[in-house]
């Protein structure tokens, strides 16, 4: 709900306790260690070897762990519904047991990448093989073996030709060339691209032979044996035989190694943990006796933290008030349940500054409201809820994975409830439901009672008018927070005279916009009628507001200037840069709003694709084959437009309301901590 306060704390103790402290300090979680100047007779550690150590370390246990996803995956991992389920708690004797095992853990992941590289080799071998075997399969009733020359009085040729020929084509292409020349051929096979030969000649003709092949195109046997072709066959599938089976065994032994995944894991865990540890150490300023350690820590927890520290080593320390003006003061965010789901979002775009409002809870109902209009099913929206409530109710929660669930159920509610009040249900599917899984003209309950507000498809331009006045609150809801900054972290006067002409402008431009574009539209169905009447006795007044807020505008700047006691001549001049400010609203808040016209764009782009799903689904006329068609189609439907819609419903909280009040640039609060995948300390057990 809000930027917590910080405090900086300076920490003093003796050498010998550096490590206890430290690991004191990563299991509790809540000091941010910063890296200050070396004062003289204090120096800092380089700790860069051996956190490159650990990485590579990492490195070697992440590279096992995908060796055993391959060969051994965890069958009992549960899929992604288990990703949610909490770590196993461990105590910190427990942890330092575990400790002792690493060592013989990382002896383990070295095994098993040799296997693995061993498995490789085998496989390269056999592909190998295996291709030669292919190679000598047109030469298997060749009878001499390979590297025959010939004898003493006669030379042999052994090779082929890249195109069919036979016997007698090869016969008169060599007369052709050398008509006197006595030589024999015999054609062991003959395929579509190529004839194996083997050409015989009296020794003293051997020159003229072997160029009259070579003019014929000939190719001498690559990697020829003092074996024939059979044999060689023979030998190589016998070796293709003992490299399966040292194969399989090497394979044998990479499952039985799937046992030591858990243990891989937690020496994952525990090289990020001291990595972290080195990583701050590095940032600790010591001599041979004492260190000095330096950060930041919420105030809430500074007294809490620092007593724990003090009760169990001997230190002196200090606390203070962070100044948030002269120092990189790092910004941790504290939320409710609905405001966190926002802060990764937030996050994504920037970090809060010290000097900002925190956006997270302010954005949370209007990013669920703009997600649910641009999904905009009600049967999508349902399914998002039922799978985020199956996640919390069957797993206690741990707060990262929480925010994520609430996340999800949040936009679920925010779909379901703006699909039904704008009737879809899976597109149409009701209606086809009503007439047995086929087009017809019976209505569905939903339509015969009304049970909807409209319908975007047949009521477009009402649905545009809707995006755009929930498009203006929006950009309000932004300038009202901006007027909350001001008045907080500036001059209250000065909040009042930018924010407030804004306002007024966003209320006058609605029944602008409602005439030039609704044109009347609002009044032509009963549902709508009231908005269009509310407008209508609104109007004087809101047009009222239009003009107020331009002539604020424009004056804005000069009663500023009056206020900080300037002279006439910069009075006059900031009257002429309201008017350069009038045209910067105008020409900015026609496209800001013109912006939420991507809320028909995707809305009605869900609701036209899932109901051509359905007629797609009703051409066979059969039920189950209706059934078929409508789960894949709506569930890869639901699938694009998912992504499409999470996206854009960013996009308008980044351009169009962060562009009101947001800042960012901050820096994020990550205090020394215990980072693990697989257990949490007993310490940090959330209710």
């Amino acid at each position: 709900m809000a930027i917590l306060k910080m405090k900086r704390v300076e920490l003093l103790a003796m050498q010998s306790d550096r490590k206890a402290i430290l690991e004191t300090i990563q299991q509790d979680g809540r000091i941010d260690v910063s890296k200050v100047e070396e004062p003289e007779g204090l120096s800092t550690m380089d700790t860069a070897s051996s956190v490159l150590a650990f990485e590579k370390q990492q490195n070697i246990a992440e590279q096992a762990l995908q060796v055993l996803d391959q060969y051994a995956p965890n069958k009992d991992g549960g899929g992604m519904l288990a990703s949610f389920a909490p770590r196993p708690d461990l105590s910190v004797a427990e942890f330092y047991e575990k400790v002792a095992g690493t060592k013989d853990t990382i002896k383990k992941c070295q095994d098993i990448l040799a296997l693995s590289k061993e498995l490789q080799d085998c496989n390269v071998e056999i592909l190998r093989a295996e291709t030669q075997i292919d190679l000598l399969a047109p030469w298997k009733s060749l009878d001499i073996a390979e590297t025959f020359k010939g004898t003493a009085t006669t030379a042999c040729f052994i090779g082929s030709f890249s195109l069919p020929l036979t016997r007698r084509d090869i016969l008169s292409k060599i007369a052709e060339q050398y008509p006197e020349l006595d030589v024999e051929v015999e054609v062991v096979s003959e395929q579509k691209n190529m004839t194996c030969l083997v050409a015989l000649c009296h020794r003293q003709n051997e020159k003229a032979l072997e160029q009259a092949l070579r003019n014929l195109g000939f190719i001498a046997m690559t990697d020829p044996s003092q074996k024939t072709p059979a044999e060689r066959t023979a030998e190589l599938k016998e070796e293709v035989k003992a490299l399966r089976n040292k194969a399989d065994e090497v394979e044998m032994q990479l499952i039985s190694a799937g046992e030591t995944r858990k243990d891989i894991q937690f020496l994952l865990d525990y090289l990020v943990l001291r990595e972290d540890k080195y990583k701050a150490l590095n940032k600790l300023l010591m001599n041979e006796r004492v260190f000095v350690l330096s950060g930041y820590i919420p105030s809430k927890y500074a007294d809490q933290t620092l007593e724990k520290l003090e009760r169990k080593f001997d230190i002196a320390y200090s606390v203070e008030d962070a100044d948030i003006d002269k120092e990189d003061v790092p910004v941790a965010l504290e939320n409710g349940p609905i405001g966190s789901t926002m802060e990764n979002v937030t996050n994504m775009y920037a970090i809060p500054s010290q000097h900002d409002i925190d956006p997270n809870l302010a954005m949370t109902l209007f990013y669920f409201s703009l997600f649910g209009l641009m999904l905009g099913d009600a049967g999508y929206g349902l399914l998002m809820v039922i799978a985020c409530l199956v996640v919390k109710l069957k797993f206690r929660l741990e707060p990262e994975k929480a925010r994520t669930v609430n996340f999800g159920l949040g936009c679920g509610l925010g779909t379901f409830v703006w699909g039904a009040l704008m009737g879809g249900w899976f597109g149409d599917l009701p209606h086809y439901i009503a007439n047995g899984f086929k087009a017809g003209d019976k209505l569905s309950f939903i339509e015969a009672n009304h049970l909807y507000w409209f319908s975007p498809m047949q009521n477009t331009t009402r649905f545009l008018l809707l995006c755009f006045f929930i498009g203006i609150l929006h950009l309000a809801w932004g300038v009202c927070i901006n007027l909350v900054k001001e008045c907080k972290f500036g001059s209250v006067f000065d909040g009042l005279v930018h924010n407030i002409p804004q306002l007024l402008i966003l209320a006058g431009v609605i029944p602008l916009i409602n005439k030039q574009i609704g044109n009347g539209a609002l009044a032509e169905i009963p549902a709508t009628r009231w908005v269009e009447d509310l407008i209508a006795q609104l109007s004087p007044a809101l047009y009222g507001c239009l003009a107020a807020g331009a002539a604020l505008i424009v004056l804005g700047p000069a009663l500023i200037a009056i206020k900080n006691r300037q002279p006439i001549g910069k009075i006059l001049g900031a009257v002429g840069g309201g008017v350069y400010g009038l045209y910067n609203a105008a020409s900015g808040y026609l496209g800001d709003i013109l912006s939420y016209a991507r809320l028909l764009a995707l809305g009605l782009c869900t609701g036209v694709i899932a109901n051509v799903i359905n007629q797609l689904a009703t051409m066979l006329g059969n039920p189950v084959f209706f059934v078929l068609v409508a789960i894949l189609g709506h569930g890869i439907n639901f699938g694009i437009n998912l992504i499409g819609t999470y996206v854009h419903t960013n996009r308008l909280q980044y351009v169009e309301l962060f562009n009101k009040f947001y800042e960012g640039g901050g820096t994020l609060y990550q205090p020394l901590s215990a980072k693990s995948k697989t257990f949490k300390f007993k310490e940090e057990t959330q209710s």
